[in-house]
């Protein structure tokens, strides 16, 4: 999303005096407005500068009415104090990934302007219980101001929340890279089509390598050691478990085929009764049976002649 000041989805009026601002680290400067031409993404306009010179500007470089200067110049030194952290390529696309499964939008969403990767605190309680790292903490460690009775935290916060939260829940990040893992796999075995256009296998490897890699292995690192490990020996044991059902399917099938059908129908039967799921794997503690509980077992034995 974007942060929007009041004076910016104005359109000014021609002979009107006006905030300039050439960046947004940039000083206001006073303008006056000498024509205005819609298009449309907006509009530019031309503007007269106190030294005489004139420009033809767009108008996102416009900013309201030169009498709110005070006000707008205020609200900016404080967006330039969360200017101060740059994120790498990896660390947007992973607090990226983070944010769409695990932040709700109503707790916390990030902006892309005017900084971005900025993030918007409107439910601190919930954050809190998201990441387990209360706001007043997290305000000490990084840069922030109120606007509007929101808290806005720089990129470096937005950094923070993504691996706290990667911490306190792990799987979805990781059930995530593992079905990229996936699809990627693929592409790097025998390339793909984007559109008209197809890319082979080598390039697609390549792309992998450098773009896909290290946002997995940075989202993994947020996630802990524990967790990946978790998460790996679950899917081997899930990989192992479809390879030797596979196995014995066919054995069963071998049986058949041979005319053991009797054979093949137990260990069919006894594969699908004694399967061990997710439901029945957890012992299950209840009370001892009571005498009259316990079924009666007739034992029988050898006839022994005196």
């Amino acid at each position: 999303m974007t942060w929007q000041w009041p004076g910016d989805d104005q359109k000014p009026d021609v002979g009107s005096e006006w905030i300039y601002r050439a960046r947004i680290a940039s000083p206001s400067e006073r303008v006056q407005i000498t024509a205005v031409h819609e298009n449309k993404r907006g509009y530019r306009a031309e503007v007269l500068f106190c030294d005489g010179t004139t420009q033809n500007v767009p108008g996102s470089r416009l900013h309201g009415s030169w009498n709110d200067v005070t006000s707008y110049d205020e609200l900016m030194a404080g967006w330039l104090l969360l200017d101060d952290f740059e994120l790498t390529e990896a660390e947007e696309s992973a607090i990226g990934t983070v944010y769409s499964l695990l932040i709700e939008h109503d707790t916390a969403y990030r902006l892309w302007n005017p900084i971005r990767y900025v993030t918007v605190v409107q439910e601190a309680d919930a954050l809190e219980r998201l990441t387990g790292l209360p706001l007043a903490e997290l305000s000490q460690r990084v840069a922030t101001f109120e606007l509007n009775g929101e808290t806005m935290l720089s990129p470096e916060g937005s950094l923070l929340i993504a691996e706290y939260a990667c911490r306190k829940n792990p799987m979805p990040v990781l059930d995530a890279v593992i079905e990229e893992e996936k699809k990627l796999l693929q592409k790097a075995k025998h390339g793909s089509r984007v559109g008209e256009y197809d890319t082979d296998a080598e390039w697609e490897y390549e792309w992998y390598r450098k773009r896909h890699r290290p946002i997995h292995e940075l989202l993994r690192q947020w996630c802990g050691h524990r967790a990946v490990t978790l998460q790996e020996r679950l899917t081997a044991a899930e990989a192992e478990n479809s390879r030797l059902e596979a196995l014995i399917d066919r054995l069963i099938d071998a049986l058949a085929d041979e005319g053991n059908l009797t054979l093949a129908h137990i260990l069919a039967q006894d594969l699908e009764d004694e399967r061990i799921t997710p439901e029945n794997i957890r012992p299950v503690v209840d009370r001892p049976l009571r005498p009259s509980e316990i079924p009666i077992r007739y034992v029988t034995s050898p006839r022994r002649w005196g």
